[in-house]
């Protein structure tokens, strides 16, 4: 394993640094993802940090802005804010090198990025379903830099009663106070563990929805997390949450990015609602984004 990863590596370099980006981004991508699906965690950890991580070939790749964002978590975690912004078009590097423009450019359309998009444009939409019939209450709950309602034709028009961005993260809220304050968007921080206790009490709400958070919650904080959530909702209100499943990008996520999320299955995902009583959900469903890559669970509360 060793000895054809080491070749494998040696080959993308070459490739690289022979411009032929798209060759080599597309061999290190699927070396790396074959290596992960064969190998147990810590077996999979220990051979990135000996083998990849000192190989010359991270060097050129982490000319890519987005990938060393990811490497380095600025912010002191994985999936912040700013590195999604990479994802949507709206951070650049004006620094960046020939190499990193073209690695970059490769990397933004792998399947997660690809997948993110589309989570964003299925929260906009959710959230303009909830202002046809009522002026909704909304709380996003790990909102980040809430880009989803930049999308919202609902934002938009000012169509919303009131909408709660929650974040852990000042340095998002103070982006959000400043882009859609206008538009009547609240913030207030805090993290999970105070929600789960009930440090932030909010009722009757019209929509109440998570988009990356569940990706790195424990199956057991998930169900309790989207129990406290449903309590929120007003009858007839709606509460949707997404985890990634695994894709074909995991091992280049895990390894080039130091990138972990914890992928769920169908199943699993559905088992958020497992402390919720039954006769309390008037509707439940699952689906996935246009790539398959998110699954999102939908529950609608009696």
């Amino acid at each position: 394993m060793i000895s054809t990863l080491t070749a494998l590596l040696d080959q993308a370099y070459d490739l690289l640094a022979t411009d032929d980006i798209n060759q080599g981004m597309t061999e290190i991508s699927e070396s790396t993802q074959k290596v992960h699906q064969n190998l147990a965690p810590e077996e999979w950890s220990n051979l990135w940090q000996s083998l990849a991580f000192p190989h010359p070939v991270t060097t050129l790749i982490h000319q890519d802005p987005f990938t060393y964002h990811s490497f380095i978590k600025p912010r002191g975690y994985a999936g912040d804010a700013e590195l999604l912004d990479y994802i949507y078009g709206l951070r650049t590097d004006p620094h960046i090198s020939a190499i990193g423009q073209k690695v970059f450019n490769f990397t933004i359309n792998t399947a997660a990025p690809a997948s993110v998009r589309s989570r964003c444009k299925i929260l906009a939409e959710t959230i303009d379903r909830a202002a046809q019939s009522t002026t909704p209450h909304i709380l996003s709950i790990a909102c980040g830099h809430l880009r989803e309602a930049k999308l919202s034709q609902a934002v938009s028009d000012r169509a919303i009663g009131r909408f709660i961005a929650f974040d852990q993260d000042p340095l998002s809220l103070e982006l959000i106070k400043s882009e859609l304050g206008d538009y009547g968007v609240e913030t207030e921080c805090g993290n999970v563990g105070g929600i789960i206790r009930g440090n932030h009490a909010y009722r009757n709400l019209d929509l109440v929805y998570a988009s990356g958070l569940y990706d790195y919650l424990s199956q057991p904080m998930a169900v309790r997390l989207t129990r406290v959530m449903f309590e929120m909702l007003r009858s007839g209100g709606t509460l949707l949450v997404a985890n990634f499943v695994p894709h074909k990008s995991i091992g280049y996520m895990e390894s080039f990015m130091q990138w972990q999320l914890i992928y769920r299955s169908v199943a699993e995902v559905e088992a958020f609602s497992a402390e919720i009583e039954p006769s309390q959900i008037a509707q439940s469903r699952t689906f996935f984004d246009e790539h398959q890559n998110i699954v999102f669970l939908e529950l609608v509360r009696a």
